[in-house]
Formats: structure tokens, sequence, C-alpha cells
């Protein structure tokens, strides 16, 4: 399959990344598998399993109020900050975890992300289990100022979006592009394809939690996931099951910053198997990114017969 990538990776003008395990006979295959890519938004697959693993742990519950105050309302998408009213609100643990896995919102993440510890505490739980390509370093709202080279905000500014999006139209697009290329192959929130599909195979074999109903009620979400419905899913065959977790990064004079998709596939022939697909830098519009996941979806199901 890697000529066929290689093609497909020249019509995206980026870099993709793929890793692929077969969950039965364990046979696998990548293409730049140990390079780093953006992981945006996949960050937010192993957060919930740090979530999971704390409530395991007896430090939260699922049915527990989190108060949400407007000081801690983050960046980009977050449905929970458009609706939100007042000064404080408070919110059932397990929908902030729905609403950071299912709907990739930036508030849900950033506020479980820093319940669980911080990045550093979720890159550690990684590599405690085993998986050492995958580095979760900054909060959202430090994180997506930074690449374009604006300061990120701290927990005790509360964020003015319009100003966010003042300052990154005052950046030229050309600087702005030079921004984010500077950032594609940074180690920092970054994923290499093989470190993903460990990941991946750890969580089909339910290495990272204990209680079935914890692995049934991600495994869920993950299925019921709107995100992203033109990548991979859509290149797999009819009746497929895709239990999994997108990314998507700004753009900037014609240059995306990331395009990414990661899961566990149930074809409907009842083989399973693991699959990221990490698009870094592409120049191309986004139907062609997503038709690029669709292609490498399509390659991965023949590679496996």
């Amino acid at each position: 399959p890697i000529c066929g990538i290689k093609t497909i990776e020249q019509g995206t003008k980026g870099r993709i990344g793929v890793g692929l395990i077969d969950l039965k006979d364990r046979k696998s295959w990548t293409y730049r598998g140990a390079e780093p890519f953006p992981l945006q938004s996949v960050f937010k697959l192993p957060l919930a399993i740090g979530v999971l693993q704390a409530v395991e742990a007896g430090k939260f519950k699922l049915d527990q109020p989190i108060t949400v105050t407007r000081n801690d309302l983050s960046l980009y998408h977050s449905p929970l900050a458009k609706a939100f009213k007042g000064e404080r609100n408070d919110y059932p643990l397990r929908e902030l975890l729905t609403r950071s896995t299912a709907e990739s919102d930036n508030t849900a993440a950033d506020l479980l992300l820093r319940l669980i510890g911080g990045p550093q505490a979720l890159t550690a739980l990684l590599r405690d289990g085993g998986v050492t390509g995958i580095s979760v370093d900054r909060y959202e709202r430090v994180f997506q100022p930074e690449i374009l080279g604006l300061p990120g905000y701290g927990w005790d500014q509360q964020i003015d979006t319009a100003k966010f999006y003042a300052a990154i139209s005052a950046i030229p697009a050309a600087e702005r592009k030079k921004r984010l290329q500077a950032t594609l192959t940074d180690r920092r929130d970054a994923a290499s394809p093989e470190a993903s599909i460990a990941f991946l195979e750890g969580l089909a074999k339910g290495n990272w939690l204990r209680d079935p109903a914890n692995a049934a009620l991600l495994d869920k979400i993950m299925l019921e996931a709107k995100t992203g419905p033109n990548r991979i899913r859509a290149g797999l065959p009819k009746g497929a099951r895709f239990a999994h977790k997108t990314g998507l990064g700004p753009s900037a004079d014609g240059l995306n910053h990331a395009t990414n998709d990661i899961g566990i596939v149930t074809l409907p022939d009842g083989r399973r198997f693991a699959i990221a697909v990490y698009l870094a830098g592409a120049q191309v519009g986004e139907k062609e990114r997503e038709a690029a996941h669709q292609a490498v979806a399509r390659l991965a199901v023949e590679s496996l017969r």
C-alpha cells in the first residue's frame, strides 16, 4: 500500500502519516510511522482515558457537577462557550466528557485536562501505559494562539475571542503561513502513527480501563461522534463500524495545519483493525484533504485482504 499512500500524499502537497494494525493477527504497517504529526483534537481521546482512569481511581464521579466559570471558556470550537449564560454554570462530568470527545469542545477539554493534573500528567499516563510517541504539552488556550505566534492565555485570563481573531487578522497571511509551517514537525502536542496504533490497540484490548462500563461508555461516545464524517468513515465499506476521534487545525494562506482521524474499525465480516491517519501541512481544500483520508481508508481495507 505504500506506493498508493505516496500518490495520495503528493495530491495533498502535504505530509501524510498512517498506522494500521490488524487486531486479530497483529500484522501492521505504517507510512512515516515514527515521524511526529500535530495532534490537534486527537489528544481528546487519550484525555477521555485519563478522565475515566481518574473516575476508576475514585477521584471523581461521572455524575458529579463541575463548575465552569466565564474565565474557563476556551478558543475556537466550543458549543459550550457559545451557549454559556451568566458567570458560572455546573455541568455533570459525564457531559463534559461527551462534549470534549464527541463534539471536540475545547472548553470541556481544557477543563478536563486541568482536572486530571494538566498536559504533562496525561503524557505521563500514556508513557506509563507503554506509549511513548504521543506528547500532550499545552492546553488549547495556550497551544492554539502559540502555533500562530501569539501569546497563550493563562487560567486567570478571560479570553476575548473578538480580540483574539483581530490579532490573527493583523498578521499578514504569508507570515501566518510561515508560523504554522514552522510548527508542523514540532514534537510538542504531537503523535507518531506508530504510537497512535499502539495506543488504539491497548484501547481495543481493554488495557486502559478496568471497568467494562467505562469502556462501553467511551466506545459509545466515539461511535456517535459527529465530527469528520467525510474522512476515514466515508472510505470504509457499507456497514463498517468506526469508533474514532478527529483533529482539525487552522489554515493560513492555503496551508492547513492538520486534518486527522484515528480509531477502531470493525468491518461487516467481523475483522477489526486500528487505524491512524494524520495529514499535516496540506495545501489543498477541505474536500481534497478529506478525500485523501477516504483513499487511505480504502487502501487500508484492501491491504488486509
